[in-house]
């Protein structure tokens, strides 16, 4: 597969690759002259690529430093730990602080190399769906804690996304298919022929056959690049990104993180949006009810676990970045590329929350 490449007006390059081969060359291009990476991993990734990374950044010394695996563990905790193993390193200025993993990885040493001398060179490697299409374009770096999903973190651009496919042959289906989750919204936003094009390649994307997820992969990206380029410190148009996230990000806050993947909760939360803008009249019921077939379809859930609590979520929605002065700016769509903010009252989230819960 020829490499796909995206170059952002934020500096750096967006590679689709199929493995590793050229990263090296692409390393020395945007960081000239170094010698030395510090590439944060966990373990099940560094067994399983980990050879082959090194073997094609085989000029350059590497220092592996490990975290927990899992969203519980994208803490402020596991940053402090980072952020000593990282000094305990000696760095220069032009030491680059390289994320090998999924999304949970990237957030984690985007967040540390942006603190750890007021900024290290960072490089994204994801190695999931997830990874390569949301949290390693756009520079979103951050922890959670005990209040929400990610609000504690800065924005911090990397200075190259190497994205390499053959990763995603060691994925677990659960995990490829939470990925999708974003890229439905992804289709959502994009509108024209992006959704119907998603819908056709479905049976494809469910046996997991690769072609289908390049493309898709590719499409995601470009859609969230076009948008970040255009709004990269979420002042306007980049809010509309967060589709499917004021509840995502609840369920996973209240369900206990890493109990519901991400893109699984982001399902969740653009079906219940998707409900939501039938009873308010803002998305026709034809659109709705398209868009949570498809999400079905797709394998991904479109309500929350039996016997999660509305209330509960309802209460945990009340932490959302996106809320000013009582008023929470909800993310809504009328038609795929459609797509708005709506101010609500943050009382009135509660009937988000129970049509996430319902049917």
């Amino acid at each position: 597969m020829p490499h796909q490449r995206l170059s952002l007006s934020l500096g750096y390059d967006v590679v689709l690759a199929e493995d590793f081969g050229g990263l090296a060359g692409e390393l020395q291009a945007c960081l000239p002259g170094s010698t030395r990476a510090l590439v944060v991993t966990h373990p099940r990734i560094r067994a399983l690529h980990g050879a082959a990374l090194a073997a094609e950044l085989h000029g350059v010394g590497i220092e592996w430093l490990e975290v927990p695996e899992g969203e519980a563990h994208k803490s402020l905790d596991t940053w402090r730990a980072l952020v000593a193993r990282l000094l305990e390193s000696r760095p220069d200025r032009q030491v680059p602080v390289v994320a090998f993993g999924g999304g949970v990885v990237g957030d984690l040493a985007g967040f540390a190399a942006s603190t750890v001398l007021r900024g290290l060179p960072f490089v994204q490697v994801p190695t999931t769906v997830l990874a390569a299409v949301d949290a390693s374009v756009g520079g979103k770096t951050g922890v959670n804690v005990p209040q929400g999903k990610n609000l504690v973190g800065a924005f911090y651009q990397p200075r190259l996304v190497w994205a390499p496919l053959a990763t995603l042959d060691t994925l677990p289906v659960e995990e490829r298919r939470c990925g999708l989750g974003e890229i439905v919204k992804h289709c959502i936003i994009a509108g024209g022929s992006a959704l119907a094009r998603l819908e056709a390649d479905a049976p494809a994307l469910l046996a997991g056959e690769k072609a289908a997820f390049a493309a898709a992969i590719a499409d995601s990206v470009a859609v969230k690049a076009a948008i970040v380029e255009r709004d990269p410190l979420e002042r306007g148009e980049r809010a509309l990104l967060n589709l499917g996230h004021t509840l995502g990000h609840a369920v996973e806050s209240v369900l206990g993180y890493g109990a519901v993947r991400h893109g699984e909760a982001v399902a969740i939360g653009i079906v219940a949006v998707a409900r939501l803008g039938v009873a308010r009249g803002w998305t026709s019921p034809r659109v709705a009810s398209r868009v949570e077939a498809l999400v079905a379809r797709l394998g991904l859930p479109t309500r929350v676990p039996p016997g999660t609590s509305a209330g509960a979520l309802h209460e945990a929605m009340g932490f959302d970045k996106k809320r000013a002065r009582g008023m929470v700016r909800l993310v809504v769509f009328s038609e795929p590329g459609e797509v708005r903010l709506e101010s609500v009252p943050e009382g009135e989230l509660g009937a988000l929350a129970e049509l996430g819960v319902s049917a």
